[in-house]
């Protein structure tokens, strides 16, 4: 695979038809929902193309951020924070083909994504967000985030993972 970048979904130059990653669930959303999704500014969909002779991309990996509120109760360390809602970047959802499995592409992705979400946390005209917050979907995924230090279980949510935003500065 060429060096390329992840961009901003887009039908016209991709298809996402062929996209497989052995997860069901993870193929609907990007089949039936991103673009949806995309077209109501309920989230974003970022995909990593790979030029086909078609004309047309395959997409070999994809990450999806929104925003969602988490309570104060919920963190790790709650201490110190006001007691409403809190701003957080969710991953929502993040796939690789399985073409493209087993080449590091999973951590790419992941760090692309979470390079993403502080970047939208720290600019001066970004979005105000404390953390990133993920599901993780099933046990691979359990297996495969166990990997990366930064993430914290959130409180009696043992499927759902926190990370400061102030902890993804040096990724």
């Amino acid at each position: 695979m060429t060096k390329a970048e992840f961009v901003a979904l887009d039908l016209h130059d991709v298809t996402i038809q062929t996209f497989d990653s052995g997860k069901e669930a993870i193929n609907t959303y990007l089949r039936r929902y991103a673009a949806k999704n995309m077209a109501l500014n309920l989230n974003r969909t970022f995909v990593l193309p790979v030029p086909q002779q078609t004309g047309k991309s395959h997409v070999a990996a994809f990450y999806t951020l929104a925003l969602q509120t988490i309570v104060r109760a919920d963190l790790p360390d709650p201490t110190q924070l006001p007691r409403y809602p809190l701003p957080v970047i969710l991953l929502a959802q993040l796939g690789i083909d399985q073409r493209y499995q087993g080449r590091s592409l999973g951590a790419k992705t992941l760090v692309t994504a979470l390079r993403h979400a502080w970047r939208l946390a720290s600019a001066p005209d970004g979005i105000a967000a404390m953390g990133v917050v993920l599901d993780v979907l099933d046990q691979d995924a359990a297996r495969f985030y166990r990997h990366f230090d930064f993430f914290l279980p959130l409180s009696e949510q043992p499927d759902r993972l926190f990370c400061p935003i102030r902890s993804l500065e040096s990724l």
